[in-house]
């Protein structure tokens, strides 16, 4: 039986697990990782903590009786949005500017405003939380760093490198960057404001394709590993939508964990302002996008509101009964899909004396799942067609109470695959299968899990509740420029 070693690089762990191509796990090991931020709001991680988190988890599965010489190949996935800066050797020469990180805002500003006019509308989503605008900030900001820059990798693309010496990206993880440059292509004025060639970016393959072989140089632990083949892989949202039966046109898909995810996929391309536009497959394309949070949200309101409970306990106590809630705004680092708005600020609506930290932490479930509820609306506005379904994965899957939360607050039934570990069963399915398996693997695992349908009962009570929350956001808007405005200002005076 053939043996797959996939790694799953996320924000908050690092995932590494032997196997099988019945798509069995038999070894697994779990590592902690953390995105601290900084003092001025910056979100930066060390590369070498993502290789020394394989290497460590390598050496593990061993004590724990994994025999890496029977493993065929290589593959995984990781965190995207975020820039990993090479020199011409292959060294770090900056701290990887991660996907919370919104500092290039002036930087993007300065930048819009010496390039063509209207390149703003010709890039979708074209915001603080962009690849090029970490780009433009570093080569701005900091000169001398960006003088060394050969190229740029995505987090798994960067194992990869390690393992195998290869400069090479997948072709999901690279779209907007790509997408990019394809707008400026010609146009000297905003090309020449950039002063950022397109060959910075590392080739694009296919997910399903090898990137090299592991080399004969790696670390001891790694020698039974040398000379098999390593996979490109491809984002952590992508393999988990597509290890948890999720890609599959018509069904909608969301992920949720640190941060959230949500979108629809259809057999055709669709654009909607606001909304990622991504092809994922010969047959798959999505529209939709990731918020800043999900399951950092909840810890944050169980932290302050009901500290000393796991999110469960909390999520049992928050739905004992049906007290008056108030209504959650879920802005509390800026937020990206559908607003693209680094300045965007949080709010409860409604707030009552008689209102308990159970309320609030229930609202901050609820506020999570009206945001996917606006992705949704929009999304299937675009594309002309209800989606049959939600696939739901990520922690919060694990949760009866938030899937049945889901699936009351979108008005859509949600699926909950038995598959917990959907980044590392997607990431092996790649070194196993072919772009054209795609349909097949979401069928098979689509037979195994449980759904959740809406209660009729509580209809109208969340259609009126979303429609309060749109408002709300609507509202927020302006209110959150002018504090920022305010804040920015008060740090010059103190400056």
């Amino acid at each position: 039986m053939m043996n797959v070693l996939a790694y799953d690089l996320g924000g908050s762990s690092f995932r590494l697990a032997v196997i099988n191509s019945e798509k069995t796990i038999t070894h697994l090991v779990q590592l902690p990782l953390k995105i601290p931020m900084g003092h001025g709001g910056e979100y930066e991680a060390d590369p070498s903590s993502w290789w020394e988190s394989f290497l460590l988890a390598c050496r593990t599965l061993t004590e724990k009786g994994a025999d890496l010489s029977t493993i065929k190949a290589i593959v995984g996935c990781g965190f995207t949005r975020t820039q990993v800066p090479l020199n011409a050797r292959g060294d770090v020469v900056h701290p990887a500017i991660t996907f919370q990180d919104s500092r290039g805002s002036r930087a993007l500003a300065e930048y819009l405003e010496a390039a063509s006019p209207g390149l703003e509308g010709r890039v979708p989503n074209l915001s603080p939380y962009h690849p090029i605008a970490r780009l433009i900030w570093l080569k701005k900001r900091k000169p001398d760093v960006w003088a060394k820059v050969t190229t740029i990798l995505e987090p798994k693309d960067y194992i990869n490198f390690k393992l195998t010496g290869a400069w090479a990206t997948d072709r999901i993880s690279i779209d907007a960057s790509k997408s990019f440059f394809d707008a400026i292509e010609g146009d000297d004025r905003s090309t020449d404001a950039l002063g950022i060639s397109r060959d910075i970016l590392p080739k694009a393959v296919s997910p399903f394709d090898t990137v090299g072989m592991v080399r004969d140089d790696v670390p001891s632990d790694l020698s039974p590993l040398v000379g098999k083949p390593v996979v490109c892989g491809s984002t952590d949202t992508w393999t988990c939508v597509l290890g948890s039966g999720g890609l599959n046109p018509g069904a909608a898909y969301n992920i949720s964990g640190t941060s959230d995810v949500f979108g629809v996929i259809s057999r055709q391309r669709f654009a909607c302002k606001g909304l990622m536009t991504v092809q994922w497959g010969p047959e798959q394309w999505q529209l939709g996008g990731p918020s800043q949070g999900a399951a950092s949200r909840l810890s944050w309101a169980v932290d302050r509101y009901m500290p000393g409970v796991t999110i469960e306990q909390a999520m049992v106590e928050a739905f004992n009964d049906n007290t008056q809630l108030p209504i959650f705004l879920p802005f509390l680092e800026g937020e990206r899909a559908p607003f693209w708005d680094a300045d965007l600020k949080g709010a409860f609506l409604g707030i009552c004396q008689f209102h308990t930290g159970a309320d609030f932490v229930r609202s901050v479930a609820e506020g999570i799942n009206f945001l996917s509820r606006l992705v949704l609306k929009m999304a299937e506005e675009a594309t002309r067609e209800p989606v049959s379904h939600v696939c739901f994965s990520g922690g919060l899957s694990n949760s009866a109470i938030l899937c049945q939360l889901k699936a009351d607050c979108l008005n859509r039934p949600v699926f909950a695959p038995k598959i917990k570990e959907s980044g590392l069963v997607g990431s092996a399915s790649m070194a196993f299968l072919t772009s054209s398996s795609i349909a097949d693997i979401t069928a098979e695992l689509m037979k195994d899990g449980s759904w959740y349908r809406p209660n009729p009962a509580m209809r109208d009570f969340y259609d009126e509740r979303f429609s309060i929350f749109e408002d709300g956001c609507s509202a927020v808007a302006g209110l959150s420029h002018r504090i920022s405005q305010l804040n920015k200002t008060l740090d010059m005076t103190r400056a």
